[in-house]
């Protein structure tokens, strides 16, 4: 295995750094340096882990942060990351202008070391690095991350910790979304989880979809659709298992549900999207100002921090 850092050269992702982990036995993956330590392109033993939008790689930099611009950089990839004070859709609060899923995927990850460590039984690279959202007069809220994949299984673990390094407290909001695309997303994939849904965005009452979701893929354009899941309460994991239309391969993700306890299902089956959302979230979509009155926006206690993680892995069957 090999991890390299490289310069990208062309295109609205020029000159964002990246960090390119080969990993022939687990999970071969970049890392974006500019945004996050987010997980973009991601392969197992040949197999495409993660969709990529038609928009593509954009460097950090192009954020435009008012209203919906972060659709105009969203390349997908394995990972983005929402956060840190806000998630969901755009919305105005006290004054501060909280724009689509928040900031902190625009913001360059600092301090970014990497080094083989045992885990489990054998080898894995770890790359840690820290991403810091701060403004005057806002609170300065602080990401470490830790990302642990193993160089024996294609197995990839993301551990965050999130702290409020202010000394008044903060609201904070966060979401691992996790982007999938073909080949293990299309006509006859299965989707099944522990969780229950229980609502969807846009649409009052609960919807009539439950688990496991059979998917399709549309002749043309198709609406986009967001549903809500929860996890049974006890259960410390939640867990999601994505299965391709040949039912040789299966995505396990798996999260802690007691910093994460909504689980976010995205949606677009238009053709030559073909994209599905895995979010463990600390909220639905409805952005801070509406967390602020659901009461699902977080509080952090000056020095205090919450810890996340998520975990993915990707198992091959024999036809």
């Amino acid at each position: 295995m090999s991890v390299e850092r490289v310069v990208l050269a062309e295109g609205t992702g020029r000159g964002a750094p990246v960090l390119m982990v080969r990993n022939p036995a687990g999970v071969s993956f970049e890392v974006l340096l500019d945004r996050a330590m987010d997980i973009g392109w991601a392969d197992a033993g040949g197999m495409a882990m993660s969709w990529r939008s038609p928009r593509g790689r954009a460097h950090g930099a192009r954020y435009e942060p008012e209203g919906s611009g972060w659709v105009r950089t969203f390349g997908g990839g394995l990972l983005t990351t929402c956060g840190l004070a806000s998630t969901g859709a755009a919305s105005t609060v006290d004054g501060v202008h909280h724009g689509l899923h928040g900031r902190v995927g625009h913001l360059p990850a600092e301090h970014v070391t990497w080094q083989l460590v045992e885990d489990r039984g054998g080898l894995a690279v770890e790359v840690v690095g820290t991403v810091v959202e701060a403004a005057l007069g806002q609170p300065t809220l602080c990401l470490r991350r830790t990302i642990l994949a193993s160089c024996v299984e294609p197995t990839l673990r993301i551990s965050d910790e999130v702290s409020n390094e202010s000394w008044t407290p903060a609201g904070h909001m966060f979401r691992h979304h996790l982007n999938l695309g073909y080949p293990l997303v299309g006509e006859g994939s299965v989707v099944r989880s522990t969780a229950t849904i229980t609502g969807e965005r846009d649409r009052d009452g609960r919807p009539a979809e439950s688990f496991p979701l059979a998917l399709s893929v549309a002749d043309g354009a198709a609406s986009e659709r967001v549903l809500y899941a929860r996890t049974p309460a006890g259960e410390p994991t939640g867990g999601v298992q994505v299965t391709s239309p040949d039912g040789t391969a299966t995505m396990a993700i798996s999260y802690g549900t007691d910093t994460f306890p909504m689980l976010v299902l995205w949606r677009d089956a238009t053709a030559g999207v073909n994209v599905l959302g895995i979010e463990p979230s600390t909220s639905r979509d409805g952005g801070r100002a509406a967390a602020e009155r659901d009461g699902e926006v977080c509080r952090l206690e000056p020095g205090a921090s919450r810890s996340y993680w998520t975990e993915v892995s990707l198992r091959r069957d024999a036809v």
